[in-house]
């Protein structure tokens, strides 16, 4: 019994390596998006190597807050397409801009870790993620 239940719990520790920060980058978009609206100011999300950074664009001093930042998990990479790319490129220190009218740039994103991979777009008007396609092995 016991090792045909190590698979499958390995393979949702796997999926969920992977599915992490996809949730926290919806989370940060979702925060840019709402952010931006309501201190009507741009704000935007760099996509670092291995983290995100979520900051206002003006760079001011915010009350003494700190930018909030989350560092991908060991082995997960992420590449990004903009519009007019022909394909994903993974880009050190990109900048993903979120309006102060709640509109973001739309971007599609690759997250990989091992031989798995999730494919996605962010909704420009909601900050929402639409999953394309996946493999988790």
């Amino acid at each position: 019994m016991f090792s045909v239940a190590v698979p499958t719990a390995s393979h949702l520790l796997d999926e969920e390596k992977l599915q992490g920060p996809i949730r926290e980058l919806q989370t940060f978009a979702r925060t840019a998006r709402r952010n931006a609206i309501m201190e009507d100011r741009n704000y935007e999300v760099l996509l670092l190597n291995a983290s995100y950074l979520l900051r206002p664009v003006d760079g001011s001093k915010d009350s003494g807050r700190k930018p909030v930042t989350y560092d991908l998990p060991a082995g997960v990479t992420f590449a990004i397409k903009r519009l007019g790319d022909r394909d994903f490129l993974k880009q050190a220190d990109a900048s993903w801009l979120f309006s102060s009218n709640g509109l973001c740039e739309p971007i599609k994103f690759l997250f990989q870790r091992k031989g798995n991979w999730v494919r996605f777009q962010v909704d420009p008007l909601t900050a929402t993620i639409q999953k394309e396609a996946s493999f988790i092995q």
